[in-house]
């Protein structure tokens, strides 16, 4: 993926004899804004390459061209321009030679962050084939780039300057190519649609559709948009992040996450496969399985408490005793139990309380961020959030969720598809105590499937009593199962190749 910001453009707003420097180094809390702008972008693909187009001016007074080597951490093309252009839709062209045409391009504004899970959303348009795509946000000022959509949410119309709806861009496009995008900017110049004399992208969108093509979009909540194109908006993002700081501050005690992880099956196919010893503490890469699920699912701060079957004990002193030098607490289950639900909940007494818990299987990996997905649901202000990826499939040996126009999870269904959202089996409650008795209130009401109690469907509960809970998206090849003798051998082969 190759991601495109221009930074080209002279701001009125920021006047020379106010601001020395230019305003891609002006500091928002210390940071310049630039180096928060690709924070914020970075997560769209680790392996992106970023192609900033800055003036010619500030790469010799200032030394941005070096500066933006450095934030990008060396993933950074810099095109120099020696004057003006005609607007921004001109200022991307003029990094034309850098562009792979046949890869999919992210255009970014220079000034603005985006509170929304980005990755999620480009993955969205590429799930549609859409050829092109935009974040909107709710507002009817005539500040802002706006679309106009159909039924289903493909853009019908694109307008700059120009309300047109409550539809308002965040000043992110996607493009399926560069290619697309190169032929919808030169159609968009050679029809002579500007704004004032200047050529802006979001009226590049009209060229794509009238060539018969589809542009998606997707909502954020307008609070999740913070554009920097004034001092008075640094401003007031620099005291909102000051307020939310305070707030977490007084939070940091009682906001520690518990993990606690479930592995007290009887795990028989791996002992009919020769295995010696319980699957949870069978080596992988030098490490017992329950040791790299630990590593992959504690977020900082966390504390981990694992169940593990009493029989087990004797046969993996060693491994249980290093990680109880780690500081992870045990509980011992003597029996099998009705389902994980119920199984959770012979631990109950270590998370009945007010902190957030996180269950995860035993015996899988996923390549994420932890602690981004937990900064999601406290930040998002949800009760709760499903880590899911999207299977096409929609292979019932998965649990599924279904989400209303908003994103909150309407309802959950275990070994049922009602969507395409897949859960990976990592499930987080902003309150241990709201899982205990949502999982109680689900089984005395005897709600099993194959005879025995989930915990997915202890989301249903909290949601018929009010609770709001989100999820957040995955790749599907960013999970890694351990589960099986086949599944672990695949995956030491993935890793030793």
């Amino acid at each position: 993926m190759q991601i495109l910001v221009p930074l080209a453009t002279q701001s009125p707003f920021f006047k020379q004899e106010d601001y020395h420097f230019p305003k891609p180094l002006v500091e928002i809390s210390g940071v310049p804004m630039i180096e928060r702008v690709v924070d914020g972008l970075k997560p769209l693909d680790p392996d992106a390459r970023f192609i900033f187009v800055i003036r010619r001016d500030d790469a010799a007074g200032f030394s941005l061209d070096r500066s933006l080597d450095i934030i990008s951490e060396g993933h950074g093309t810099i095109v120099q321009l020696g004057a003006e252009t005609q607007g921004s839709l001109c200022t991307c062209l003029m990094a034309i030679d850098e562009f792979n045409m046949d890869e999919p391009l992210i255009i970014s504004n220079g000034d603005q962050i985006i509170d929304a899970d980005l990755r999620a959303i480009i993955a969205d348009f590429q799930r549609k084939e859409v050829d092109a795509g935009v974040v909107t946000f709710d507002s009817v000022h005539p500040r802002w780039s706006y679309v106009s959509l159909d039924a289903d949410g493909y853009v019908l119309q694109a307008a700059e300057k120009r309300v047109v709806s409550r539809n308002a861009v965040a000043g992110i496009y996607y493009f399926k190519t560069a290619a697309t995008f190169v032929a919808a900017a030169k159609s968009c110049i050679e029809s002579g649609a500007s704004h004032q004399g200047l050529y802006y992208i979001a009226p590049a969108l009209n060229e794509i559709i009238l060539a018969g093509a589809r542009v998606g979009s997707v909502e954020i909540p307008a609070s999740g948009y913070h554009s920097f194109y004034s001092p008075a908006k640094i401003e007031e993002y620099e005291e909102g992040r000051i307020l939310r700081s305070l707030r977490h501050d007084a939070d940091t005690a009682r906001s520690a996450v518990q993990v606690v992880i479930p592995a007290a099956g009887e795990g028989s196919r791996f002992a009919k496969a020769g295995y010696d010893k319980p699957k949870p503490f069978i080596d992988v890469l030098g490490r017992p399985m329950i040791r790299h699920v630990v590593d992959n699912v504690t977020p900082k701060g966390g504390s981990v408490h694992i169940l593990v079957r009493k029989d087990h004990v004797a046969r993996c002193e060693t491994e249980l005793a290093t990680l109880s030098d780690r500081g992870i607490e045990f509980t011992l289950v003597d029996q099998l139990t009705e389902g994980t639900a119920c199984t959770l909940l012979l631990a109950r007494a270590s998370f009945d309380n007010e902190r957030p818990l996180l269950v995860a299987n035993s015996d899988q990996l996923v390549d994420f961020s932890v602690d981004d997905y937990v900064r999601d649901c406290l930040d998002r202000d949800l009760d709760g959030s499903i880590l899911v990826f999207r299977d096409a499939d929609r292979d019932p040996k998965w649990s599924f969720a279904r989400l209303d126009d908003n994103g909150l999870v309407t309802e959950v269904a275990e070994k049922k598809p009602i969507s395409d959202l897949a859960t990976v089996g990592i499930y987080l409650f902003r309150r241990g105590s709201e899982f205990v008795k949502a999982a109680i209130d689900m089984i005395a009401r005897n709600d099993r499937v194959n005879n025995e109690f989930y915990t997915c469907p202890v989301y249903n509960y909290m949601i018929r009593n009010g609770a709001r809970i989100g999820v957040y998206e995955v790749a599907p090849e960013a999970m890694s199962g351990l589960g099986t003798p086949p599944d672990l051998e695949a995956y030491l082969e993935r890793q030793t190749a």
